[in-house]
């Protein structure tokens, strides 16, 4: 079952194949664990939000027809949760204020991870390779500087963020599963990474002083 696509897993779910479900679980878990990790306040917060989203899955697996791909969709159903719990609370900058300590193997810079040009996430930073105690150190510092910073953006603009250069998603991608058009994604995306440049450099030389 390995190498069946995730909508025809789906599909299987949806007559009744536990199996299909506890493949795409596997497949899925991790990503979205994450999704929700980087962008509320709490890991138990993420925790909640993460199971309410495969409990509508399962909810919503009776009715559930290809018109995307199984991971839009997928995220779709996380985005919105997000959008909602954001809607029920009025104390929502407290979301986004996210303890640096509590963000756990952030893979956007920590695993190299690749986006779509074939270049790791902490690249857009510092292209260096040497391995010095002093580079060591810098790294270290850099690392930590990407997660505050990462922090500081917009919602809107961590989202995109985050769903393109860590989940992987193209950007009509993103568009369709926010709901929102090709441009806007294109800017919020680009804005973050200008943003993001700069609150590192800044905070970088800052430490340097």
């Amino acid at each position: 079952m390995t190498g069946i696509a995730d909508e025809m897993l789906m599909q299987q779910y949806a007559q009744g194949d536990v199996q299909a479900f506890s493949q795409l679980y596997t497949r899925h878990k991790n990503s979205l664990y994450r999704y929700f990790l980087r962008q509320v306040s709490t890991p138990e917060l993420a925790e909640e939000l993460y199971q309410e989203v495969w409990s509508k899955l399962i909810k919503a697996s009776p009715s559930y027809q290809v018109q995307s791909k199984f991971s839009t969709w997928l995220y779709r159903i996380a985005h919105n949760e997000l959008i909602d719990y954001y809607r029920r609370h009025t104390s929502q900058n407290k979301v986004f204020s996210t303890n640096v300590e509590q963000i756990e193997h952030p893979s956007v810079v920590e695993n190299g991870e690749l986006d779509q040009s074939g270049q790791s996430s902490e690249d857009f930073l510092s292209n260096t390779t040497d391995t010095t105690v002093e580079d060591d150190i810098y790294a270290t510092q850099q690392i930590k500087q990407v997660k505050w910073c990462l922090q500081q953006l917009p919602r809107e603009q961590k989202e995109a963020f985050l769903l393109k250069h860590e989940s992987g998603f193209a950007v009509n991608e993103i568009a369709l599963l926010v709901g929102e058009s090709h441009d806007s994604i294109k800017s919020r995306i680009r804005y973050g990474l200008n943003k993001l440049k700069h609150c590192v450099m800044h905070n970088m030389r800052k430490f340097y002083e």
